[in-house]
């Protein structure tokens, strides 16, 4: 496809000049990677649904349109390409392809599904950037590129107002982005060795009434000892990873969930998922543990020992449900499930997670596992990944890390 003898540039081509002036009478524009489920290669799939969430980001850190639109004399308009228009409008069908019709995805993902859905871009994806695609509020004609600069003015209206991204609005400045990258690729890679994880989430601390007794020194040597003792343990046979955010509260307040706790830690213990299934009973176990191994021992006396708190959160996903649920078994395949994951820990790595006065300089409040990545593992059919209900198989074995949004080649 050539536009005044020149040729497109394919997806997996960096976008060059000739993009900044398209006519409409040519009707030859940015090229999109289309739906094609049977045949798709995703490789950006190992962060799932992660590059809509950096989508939105993107478009709320910035007042730009993604195209600028201008309408010459004889009424055809010259569209050129800017940053958020050569980065993603190639990629949104991809992204509509990938959120399931009626799933319910938190944050971000969550605005973008809901204003596709008030643009009806379901039923009517984008086609190339000079094509049009249907009548405007007015009556008039309107091409890809003026729908995309909608939806990004739509995203930025209804993110003012959308509860799931009210504490998202200034998230470059209240977040640790690296530190969250991080996190998403560490749990990316376990899934390239892993077809499923079974993740088991409990909160652990230390009862209200303790909470002004424990110092950083002992709540830091205790989550160590939690840490580097698990290999003695059996409910650990079959852990492959960790991810525990540490965090303080006010302990004579009813602030940070109500108990005033002081310090305490959210852990995320992951187990192969071919290997246990039980994730209720393991956070029992890892509760069990902490009570009688870490903040005391078997020998403390009985009016001696600390008492601890904590959480079963898999308990409470078996009984009354999470809205946005990410932890028990989690499918490699299960994209809404795993991008659940991900929001939870969003909030481990927010600036505002402060250990206190007291802790030293440098204290990191999120900890995680050392990925060790198994010998490459090239027998087997392709696993299977559904998009749309439709099956795509995709190559076995890691894609190298990189930016989160490059697109895969299509097949």
């Amino acid at each position: 496809m050539t536009i005044n003898n020149q040729p497109i540039p394919t997806p997996t081509d960096p976008i060059n000049p000739i993009m900044s002036a398209i006519d409409t009478h040519n009707m030859e524009s940015l090229p999109t990677v289309t739906k094609q489920p049977s045949v798709s290669a995703y490789q950006s799939f190992r962060e799932p649904l992660w590059d809509i969430h950096e989508f939105v980001r993107l478009v709320l850190g910035k007042e730009s349109p993604g195209f600028q639109i201008f309408v010459k004399k004889n009424g055809d308009k010259r569209i050129e390409p800017l940053s958020l228009g050569k980065r993603f409008y190639r990629l949104m069908n991809n992204f509509m392809a990938r959120i399931l019709k009626g799933s319910d995805p938190a944050g971000f993902v969550g605005l973008f599904r809901d204003c596709c859905i008030e643009l009806k871009l379901y039923y009517n994806p984008f086609g190339k950037s000079g094509d049009y695609h249907r009548p405007s509020a007015d009556g008039k004609d309107m091409n890809g590129a003026e729908l995309f600069n909608v939806l990004l003015e739509l995203i930025r209206k209804r993110a003012l107002n959308d509860r799931r991204c009210k504490d998202y609005l200034n998230f470059d400045e209240d977040y640790d982005l690296n530190e969250l990258k991080s996190v998403v690729r560490y749990f990316d890679d376990l899934f390239q060795d892993n077809p499923k994880i079974l993740v088991v989430r409990v909160d652990l601390g230390y009862q209200a009434d303790e909470a002004d007794k424990i110092s950083f020194e002992r709540a830091h040597g205790d989550i160590q000892r939690f840490i580097n003792y698990r290999q003695w343990q059996a409910c650990f046979k079959h852990s492959i990873g960790y991810v525990i955010g540490r965090e303080r509260g006010t302990s004579s307040t009813t602030e940070n969930g109500g108990n005033g706790r002081g310090y305490h830690f959210h852990c995320f213990i992951l187990f192969d998922g071919q290997k246990v299934k039980n994730d209720v009973e393991l956070a029992k176990q890892i509760i069990d543990y902490w009570q009688h191994r870490i903040v005391n021992s078997r020998r403390t006396p009985a009016d001696e020992q600390t008492k601890i708190w904590y959480f079963n959160c898999n308990h409470k996903a078996r009984t009354s449900g999470y809205r946005y649920d990410g932890i028990g078994m989690v499918q490699h395949s299960d994209e809404l499930k795993r991008w659940h994951l991900i929001s939870a820990l969003i909030y481990l790595t927010k600036h505002s997670q402060a250990l206190g006065d007291d802790v030293p300089p440098g204290t990191r409040a999120l900890t995680k596992g050392q990925y060790k990545p198994r010998a490459l593992e090239t027998r087997g059919r392709p696993r299977q990944l559904m998009i749309q209900g439709e099956k795509v198989s995709v190559r076995r074995g890691g894609h190298p890390s990189g930016d989160f949004l490059q697109p895969g080649p299509m097949l």
